[in-house]
């Protein structure tokens, strides 16, 4: 059989659907195949095993997801501008359910990140920043790891929670897609005000 990119293309957006949508424990491969039209053969001869095909689907995500939250120090923008980007760009990500497959995932199976992690070696990028900003007196004294818990937290809120925010706030799906528009640029605009230290 001749290898194709643009089998393997649609394999691992189908792919990607199906565990996105259904988890590693719900996917199996019988229904990637069947949902690319291709046969399980077919399947197996591009990609040995589900193990395999998860493993590059998560990976695909995660190299998604650690350069929104790796480039601190990397460029000339002040801290809050940095603030703006970052929100802005985890919630484009949010939106797309990435982030979403990977905390299931990372909850179903912690080890999955370990050796992602080892290799990485440095500190946390946004503490080690924040932690220079704060020296310079430009943010309020907090622990700056509680930063980073709070500023993941409020992007990755409404997406996670989304049905029951919907529900209190009486609104309709596309009602709820219309309020989330603006979101980033509020919730950057909260955080900005609430650390930054009053002259």
């Amino acid at each position: 059989m001749q290898l194709s990119s643009d089998t393997e293309k649609m394999i691992l957006e189908t792919a990607r659907k199906e565990f996105e949508t259904k988890g590693y424990n719900g996917t199996r491969m019988q229904s990637i195949a069947d949902a690319a039209g291709i046969s399980k053969a077919s399947l197996h001869y591009y990609f040995r095993s589900k193990d395999n095909l998860f493993e590059k689907i998560f990976n695909d995500a995660l190299d998604e997801y650690v350069p929104l939250i790796s480039t601190w120090a990397d460029d000339q923008l002040n801290w809050e501008e940095k603030i703006k980007r970052f929100t802005h760009d985890l919630v484009h990500f949010i939106k797309q359910g990435k982030m979403l497959f990977i905390i299931r995932e990372v909850n179903r199976d912690p080890s999955i990140l370990e050796e992602r992690i080892k290799r990485a070696k440095a500190q946390n990028k946004f503490v080690t920043y924040f932690d220079s900003v704060q020296a310079e007196g430009k943010i309020r004294k907090i622990d700056t790891r509680h930063l980073y818990v709070l500023l993941n937290s409020i992007c990755c809120f409404p997406a996670i929670n989304q049905q029951m925010l919907q529900k209190a706030l009486r609104l309709s799906p596309k009602q709820y897609d219309e309020l989330m528009q603006s979101y980033a640029e509020v919730a950057a605009d909260f955080f900005i005000h609430a650390i930054k230290k009053m002259k």
